[in-house]
């Protein structure tokens, strides 16, 4: 797998998980980064669960990345076309500076003749984004991915619902409990025909996890000291603590 959210599988798996007193999670690796819609232009998305999930949380969580996708594309578009932005906003910062300083017959002072140049090159520079953002190609791209994540559908798994189960008694265990269970060598039982899925799932939890803290809970486990902060850090350790028996079990 790839570290911090570099895609590169040929599917983008995205997972429904029951969470605590019913309330459902989802684990996926998309965010609002140019990577996410190079990626979904390329693969196609995945979805699974293992508790049946309510159509309602379905829907609500399509609703969350049509909104991710917004902000994406409006990323990707102010990457497409920086050099352009960049060279107009520079050309409207020398204009104004020329009117300023010429053609208006009362003196302005230099610093105000820069300031308003300057505010000048901003707006152009923001402008042309929004300008941009609505070209023909964009919106046909935009209209692709929004009827893909439209079109989105889960099954059920069995490797998902071994990780609710697993999940949950790892919520109940102490962190010496978890301690010893990863001194022990414990891994997951993963069929070969889970493998995919299964590095889709550790994928996510990479997504969900910056390096450091990935890497500071392992160093807790190696040395069996933790301190809980609070009562939210239980749902974040049990995930932390698949994440690395995912990493352990994987080929």
């Amino acid at each position: 797998m790839v570290e911090d959210g570099a895609m590169r599988d040929e599917k983008i798996f995205l997972f429904h998980i029951r969470g605590q007193e019913g309330v459902p999670e989802f684990l996926h690796p998309l965010e609002a980064t140019l990577e996410w819609v190079e990626g979904l232009k390329k693969y196609p998305l995945v979805g699974r669960y293992g508790s049946e999930p309510r159509i309602e949380s379905i829907n609500l969580f399509k609703e969350e990345l049509q909104g991710i996708l917004q902000k994406a594309i409006r990323r990707w578009v102010a990457d497409r076309w920086f050099s352009e932005r960049f060279v107009l906003a520079a050309i409207a910062f020398l204009l104004a500076y020329f009117f300023f300083s010429y053609v208006i017959r009362d003196p302005i002072p230099v610093i105000d003749e820069l300031v308003l140049s300057f505010l000048a090159g901003i707006f152009t520079f923001r402008g042309l984004t929004k300008r941009f953002y609505t070209r023909e190609e964009v919106t046909i791209l935009r209209e692709e991915l929004q009827e893909k994540i439209e079109r989105l559908g889960f099954e059920e798994s069995s490797l998902v619902r071994t990780v609710e189960n697993l999940l949950e008694e790892l919520e109940g265990s102490s962190f010496p409990g978890l301690v010893d269970r990863y001194r022990r060598g414990e891994k997951l039982a993963i069929h070969p025909e889970d493998f995919e899925e299964a590095k889709g799932l550790l994928f996510s939890l990479e997504c969900r996890f910056s390096g450091k803290e990935r890497k500071k809970f392992l160093k807790e486990l190696e040395r069996g000291k933790f301190v809980m902060k609070k009562r939210g850090d239980i749902r974040k350790i049990a995930y932390l603590f698949l994440y690395h028996l995912l990493r352990r079990s994987l080929p």
